[in-house]
């Protein structure tokens, strides 16, 4: 994601700075040498979000399909410490639907063989969140006024600013 957003605003003449963070060194590894193989600056550190408290400054934070992995305290903590760190957040991930289960489980098996993949991506869809859990969760969170919108294909856009 943190590559997409570089690549689109160097594109439209847009100067910023893009940092991304994962807890594992080979996805930080693997993200950084895709970036440098496009010519993009994008600074990627290696981060365990759930335990070490996230760097600050940001004008937007950002999460993708990182919270329905966590517990309902976990996720409320995790988007309060967004909303400490950056003016802006935006979080997106799987809706926990009959649609999105049965479209996880039926494409997976269309694009991979991968044992580990098509058990991972139903069971991913059974741990999301529904709309209200979200708003709930959000809420707890202190993202007053969060805007929590249904996006294609099975999926949330959670989007909030400080005031």
């Amino acid at each position: 994601m943190a590559i997409a957003i570089k690549s689109r605003a160097d594109k439209a003449g847009r100067l910023i700075e893009v940092e991304g963070c994962d807890i594992s060194p080979v996805a930080v590894e693997f993200a950084a040498k895709s970036a440098q193989r496009r010519g993009l600056e994008v600074r990627f550190f290696q981060h365990d979000a759930l335990e070490k408290e996230l760097p600050g400054g940001f004008d937007l934070v950002s999460s993708s399909l990182f919270l329905h992995h966590l517990s309902d305290s976990d996720s409320v903590a995790f988007l309060r410490d967004l909303a400490a760190v950056g003016q802006a957040v935006l979080v997106q991930d799987l809706l926990r639907t009959r649609m999105g289960y049965l479209l996880a489980l039926s494409t997976v098996r269309v694009i991979t063989r991968s044992r580990v993949v098509r058990a991972d991506g139903p069971r991913s869809v059974r741990a999301a969140y529904s709309l209200p859990e979200v708003e709930r969760l959000a809420s707890r969170a202190g993202l007053e006024g969060a805007r929590i919108e249904r996006c294609w294909p099975e999926r949330f856009s959670l989007s909030w600013g400080q005031s």
